[in-house]
């Protein structure tokens, strides 16, 4: 119960001042008492004949007592100012109240929408509404497909749902069929209650609606008589808001149980065929992804050396030279060839002059191992080679190692004119790429540099000088 007490408020700074200006400024005699006749505020003179109440809602909190009439304006001043501490009060207790209430709410709602089966709903639902309300039964009644009403109630020392069947009357009836909730603070009383149970004497009963369509009650018994308020009517009928929904979920939810227990058969009848299908399907996509492989392969290494043919190193060389020239770097390009090799292809035959090839093109291969370097066949017995940011130094550095490896292989060549062995001549360019110029320059200026190296005898290499042209 809201109260305010005179004598705390007058202890306040601001109105004693205020109580105390009034006696200076109009010179005025007054005290003021509580119901008891006790001085609250100023001193007693017995003599004073004039008194008027301080009131709030009809109740008398005390009065002021003083010699004139002009002290009737100091009591409408406290009276104003005791309603509004009222007021204040009350809008305090409101609000909190209205916050215990949503918290109240939200935690149902958290513990309800954890809550997957129609059991662990209704332990949560007995428990909470056994916070809310004074009660010594609590049943959920539900309309079935029937038209029938299933009872359900929850057993805590038992820990257990149990379930009975009863008819559509006497009070759940009538507020299952009014969808209005219902306070019977004494059954007895009441011409619509119809004695199935002799010890209930109080209760109260709500509909479970969802979307305005009711699917059942919440009877909420006593075996005392209980006066249950409207605000617990009110409070208890939003608890009952949720408690629908959240039956409607459960009841989704073993729909979607029984549902998919029906379907398991046919799920198991359906997995053998789609095991086999998925083993067919599997062994397809490795066999495409076989041919696919070997298609890319083909598209992209040359077949009797192993190594990438001209398609490829003409795709690679674009791209690096777009790529170096964003990055301001150097490009070499060398291209190989295998010394007086028609003579040793004529010697030797075919399949010699084969073998040959592999050999001298996995030694290339070999030696040039950084993941952005290339070695693709070029034509015939001609190979080529791509240094990334490498210069002309770098690129000198790596022909000198590939023609002492080459050589060092021992491949006897008898009609060589420059070695008892087989060797390479090559020929070098180096420039750092731009937009305005093409690729196809540096090859030309390698080949030049090729040329002019077997003038010089073979088994050797030579640079370029390479100034391409725009073009």
């Amino acid at each position: 119960m809201i109260q305010v007490k005179l004598k705390k408020l007058l202890r306040k700074h601001e109105l004693n001042s205020l109580l105390e200006n009034f006696t200076k400024t109009f010179n005025l005699s007054f005290f003021i008492s509580d119901t008891q006749e006790n001085i609250v505020w100023g001193n007693c003179n017995h003599s004073f004949d004039y008194h008027y109440p301080i009131m709030i809602n009809q109740q008398i909190l005390g009065q002021v007592n003083g010699e004139t009439d002009k002290i009737n304006a100091i009591s409408q001043m406290l009276n104003y100012i005791v309603n509004k501490e009222f007021e204040k009060k009350l809008l305090a207790a409101d609000t909190l109240e209205k916050y215990e209430e949503i918290n109240f709410l939200s935690d149902i709602s958290h513990q309800l929408s954890r809550c997957f089966t129609f059991e662990d709903l209704m332990e949560v639902v007995t428990k909470e509404t056994n916070k809310l309300l004074k009660s010594s039964q609590i049943s959920v009644k539900l309309l079935n497909k029937k038209g029938e009403l299933n009872i359900f109630s929850y057993s805590y020392q038992e820990k257990e749902l149990k379930k009975t069947q009863g008819s559509i009357e006497s009070i759940s009836g009538y507020v299952l069929r009014s969808g209005k909730a219902e306070i019977v603070n004494n059954v007895h009383k009441d011409s619509r209650y119809i004695s199935q149970n002799s010890n209930i004497k109080s209760l109260i009963c709500a509909p479970l609606k969802v979307q305005n369509k009711t699917i059942g009650v919440i009877k909420v018994s006593h075996h005392e008589l209980v006066k249950y308020t409207s605000e617990q009517l009110k409070l208890f009928t939003s608890l009952t808001s949720q408690v629908a929904i959240a039956i409607q979920n459960s009841q989704y939810y073993d729909q979607l149980i029984e549902y998919s227990q029906t379907l398991e058969q046919k799920v198991m009848e359906r997995t053998e065929a789609l095991e086999q299908s998925k083993k067919e399907l599997e062994a397809s996509n490795q066999a495409l992804e076989k041919a696919k492989e070997k298609l890319e392969y083909l598209a992209t290494v040359d077949e009797l050396t192993q190594i990438y043919n001209r398609r490829y190193f003409n795709e690679y060389l674009e791209r690096e030279w777009r790529r170096l020239a964003r990055e301001r770097k150097f490009i070499s390009l060398i291209i190989c060839d295998v010394d007086y090799f028609k003579l040793y292809n004529d010697y030797y035959h075919h399949q010699a002059g084969d073998q040959c090839l592999y050999k001298v093109a996995q030694c290339l291969k070999n030696l040039v191992k950084r993941p952005t370097d290339l070695v693709a066949r070029f034509g015939g017995e001609e190979f080529v080679i791509i240094l990334s940011n490498t210069n002309r130094l770098g690129a000198e550095k790596v022909a000198e190692k590939l023609c002492k490896a080459i050589e060092a292989l021992e491949i006897p060549h008898y009609y060589s004119e420059c070695s008892s062995h087989v060797t390479v001549s090559l020929g070098i360019a180096t420039t750092i790429p731009t937009s305005q110029f093409s690729p196809q320059k540096l090859i030309k200026a390698a080949d030049k540099a090729l040329y002019e190296a077997k003038n010089m005898g073979r088994n050797g290499f030579c640079v370029a000088e390479f100034r391409p042209q725009i073009i």
